[in-house]
Parts: structure tokens; C-alpha cells; sequence
């Protein structure tokens, strides 16, 4: 038996809270339906144009987020555990717990941080590490709270991406624009 990844979970909790069956889905994407049963199943990895669909046509970038794990093994996950409140008033109030541990842990290096990386003893390492696990919690935080007043609020995640890609592209940040997704 398959295990059931992360990724096929989230396409399978996608689908249901749309109300979509699997022929309705293929319908709607071109996809056969046998291919959505397998992406869901585990039987395949869940593929771009699916993660796409969940983006562009539901506002839900979780599949996407899970698949982007799936794939490179690292990364914000959609957080499902039993202590995980994904109501937006509790994010926002993670989030801003999580900007306060980051910021502490920047000022712990913030003397260090010019130092060149030879001269850097085990305990400031230490410290650096703390500083790079409290950014990436925000990282996560940051991303379900985007995502979720995003949906929440009918906002369009990729919108809000593409204008933040323009911002980039504009203060020269970024040479060029990533690929649209619509």
C-alpha cells in the first residue's frame, strides 16, 4: 500500500471543500479523472497544472505549498496538526509572536553579523542557528497568514504575488519577471 503524501492530501481536501468530484474536476482542468484518483492517491505526485488550478480557480495555495515540499523536501507546509488554529485572528496573532522571537534573535547577532564566518565561535553559531530557525517560523507564519486572509477575504493570492513581483522588478530587486500564472 501507498503511503499518502502531504501533497495528494491537500489536492483530496481541496477538491471536497470546493465540492467537486473527480469528473467535475477533470472537466474543469483537462485533466482525466483517472489522473486527479492518482494524484490524490499518492499513485502520482501531485503535478503543477493541479496546484495551478487550486490557485488561479479557488484562491487556495496549500496544494501548491505542500507539492513545493514534496518536491524539494524543504519548505513552509500547511500546518495541520491538533495544536494548529488556522483562524485568521490567531494567525495574525502567531504571526506577530513569531516576528517578536525573531526579531530577539536578530538583535543576539546582530554584533556578529559582520564578523567574517572563520571567526565565528561555536556559541555565536549557535546563536546565528536560533536566528535562522526563528525567521523561518515567520516565513511559515507569514505564508498562512497571507494565505489565509487571502482566501478569507477573497483577496487573489497570485495577484498579490504578481504585484510584489512588479515592486521587485521596480526597485531593482529582480531583473526580470517570473512566469505569469494566468
Amino acid at each position: 500500500m501507498l503511503a499518502v503524501s502531504i501533497a495528494a492530501l491537500a489536492a483530496k481536501e481541496a477538491r471536497k471543500e470546493v465540492n467537486k468530484t473527480q469528473l467535475k474536476m477533470s472537466l474543469d482542468t483537462n485533466i482525466s479523472a483517472e489522473s486527479i484518483s492518482h494524484q490524490e492517491n499518492g499513485r502520482y505526485k501531485v503535478q503543477p497544472s493541479i496546484c495551478k488550478y487550486y490557485l488561479e480557480q479557488h484562491n487556495n495555495p496549500f496544494v501548491a505549498m505542500e507539492a513545493a515540499v514534496e518536491y524539494i523536501g524543504w519548505g513552509p507546509t500547511k500546518l495541520d496538526g491538533e495544536a494548529a488554529d488556522l483562524h485568521r485572528s490567531n494567525v495574525f496573532i502567531k504571526i506577530n509572536e513569531e516576528l517578536d522571537e525573531m526579531k530577539k534573535s536578530l538583535q543576539k547577532v546582530e554584533d556578529k553579523i559582520t564578523k567574517h564566518p572563520r571567526f565565528i565561535s561555536d556559541w555565536e553559531r549557535k546563536d546565528f542557528e536560533e536566528s535562522i530557525q526563528e525567521t523561518i517560523d515567520v516565513i511559515t507564519g507569514a505564508n498562512h497568514y497571507v494565505a489565509i486572509l487571502c482566501k478569507e477575504l477573497e483577496i487573489s493570492w497570485v495577484d498579490m504575488w504578481e504585484q510584489h513581483f512588479t515592486k521587485l522588478v521596480q526597485k531593482g530587486f529582480k531583473k526580470s519577471w517570473p512566469v505569469k500564472q494566468h
